[in-house]
């Protein structure tokens, strides 16, 4: 189908568009006349001869294609990260898989559009799994309990974890001195042993400690980056394209195109349980169809219409759950775990084409009405953030744990967000422009817009 384009537009811009200001009407009736000739041998007007193979029963010739990309982590190496853990396996599957047919629109005992209705149908798949790994720190089993005494700062040194109710002022402190471990503004005593108090661990704070995995990795001292782990990031998508060309007379051509698409993105787990702090898998989806008319009024003038309307959607798919952070430890929760986004545009565009002796002059205008809707819920159940400052020695760094902190149900800075309803953007977009080429000699043009 390509190629009969390729003619027809070929011989039209030698045989009539050639810019020269008049032509006798014997040249132009030949021009004209060799045209007619073509179209009928390429099978586009109605006194063609049938197409090969119509008069013995086989129908018009179609064409296409079917494909398949592979990937497979049986062909590849497994990554240094991987081994180094002494993991045998990085998983990576891809299929990208699809076809394409196109050929004349024939609908049996309805329908024949073999010479003037051609069809274009695609469809491409995706089903990918590709593993992603992770190096975190995670809270130990003691520190969980409430047990402190294994735990120490950058440089190894026992961390010392202090009581916030015992916070009191120091009488003896100067204020001409600066704070010291010798000169307290503030008093606070040491939790005996390094350890909370079973009674003192906040009901809401254990649950979600138990609900970490177990240390499974000793890359870094002192208890840091001890959990590795590997897990897929997944991508299923599917899409097609639909394209329909019908020539109704001499000077109406009609094309309707149309797409769309649907899949989920699964974002890699961190954690293997609803506290995952991980992205929120993302369901999407994309609409888009166009009808463009082109009028030939004359060899000379020719008019294109087109509207054209699309749409995106996104949305995010997780559990809401409480966001708690806690220094250099894996955090739980997902951020935004309910957000949408829509997007809608609605197109109508206008070009008219005149060729004038040596002017060949184009006027175009198009109009644009775009809907964008957004829902973003960032802490529907709150974000808290812990620090060490509320279990240190104040003043004094290198004192003080932030999961200590959390355990004791003592955030140092919390908010809540709530979206009662989307919000909502609206916005008109129009442009006008006309050109014009003027072929002063055959070696020189000049151009104005």
């Amino acid at each position: 189908m390509g190629g009969v384009r390729t003619g027809v537009l070929c011989l039209l811009s030698v045989g009539l568009l050639t810019g020269e200001p008049e032509r006798p009407a014997p040249a132009l009736q030949r021009a004209v006349e060799e045209f007619r000739i073509q179209t009928r041998n390429l099978g586009l007007r109605a006194d063609s001869p049938a197409p090969a193979g119509a008069a013995n029963g086989h129908g018009p010739k179609y064409h296409g294609r079917v494909f398949e990309n592979l990937r497979n982590d049986i062909l590849d190496a497994v990554p240094h990260e991987i081994v180094q853990r002494g993991g045998t396996k990085s998983l990576l599957r891809r299929n990208q898989f699809g076809f394409n047919v196109a050929g004349p629109l024939v609908i049996p005992k309805l329908f024949n559009g073999a010479r003037s209705t051609f069809f274009s149908l695609s469809y491409e798949g995706v089903r990918e799994r590709i593993s992603r790994s992770y190096l975190r720190t995670i809270p130990t089993p003691g520190e969980r309990a409430g047990d402190f005494s294994l735990s120490v700062d950058a440089s190894g040194r026992p961390l010392p974890i202090f009581d916030p109710q015992s916070t009191r002022a120091n009488s003896a402190y100067d204020p001409a001195q600066p704070v010291s471990t010798e000169n307290l503004q503030y008093l606070r005593d040491p939790f005996p042993g390094n350890r909370v108090p079973v009674e003192r661990l906040d009901p809401a704070a254990r649950r979600t400690a138990s609900l970490y995995p177990e240390p499974n990795s000793t890359a870094g001292p002192f208890f840091r980056n001890n959990y590795f782990a590997v897990s897929p990031e997944t991508n299923t998508a599917n899409g097609i394209i639909v394209k329909v060309d019908h020539t109704a007379t001499v000077r109406h051509r009609f094309e309707f195109s149309g797409a769309f698409s649907n899949g989920i993105a699964g974002s890699a787990k961190m954690l293997p349980s609803e506290i995952d702090p991980s992205a929120p898998d993302r369901e999407f989806r994309s609409r888009r169809g166009t009808l463009h008319h082109v009028l030939t009024l004359s060899p000379r003038t020719v008019n294109s219409i087109a509207f054209d309307a699309d749409t995106d959607q996104n949305r995010n798919q997780a559990q809401a759950l409480p966001i708690y952070a806690f220094g250099s430890y894996v955090r739980t929760g997902k951020l935004n775990p309910n957000g949408r986004y829509a997007r809608h545009n609605f197109t109508i565009s206008d070009g008219l084409s005149l060729k004038r002796g040596r002017h060949s002059l184009r006027m175009s205008g198009w109009y644009t009405r775009q809907q964008v809707t957004s829902y973003y819920d960032w802490y529907p159940l709150g974000n808290y953030q812990f620090t060490a400052g509320l279990t240190s020695l104040p003043g004094i760094v290198n004192t003080g744990h932030p999961f200590a902190s959390f355990l004791l149900g003592m955030a140092d800075f919390a908010e809540l967000t709530r979206n009662l309803s989307p919000s909502y953007f609206r916005r008109s977009l129009a442009t006008l422009s006309a050109r014009d080429q003027y072929e002063i000699t055959p070696n020189f043009t000049v151009h104005g817009g």
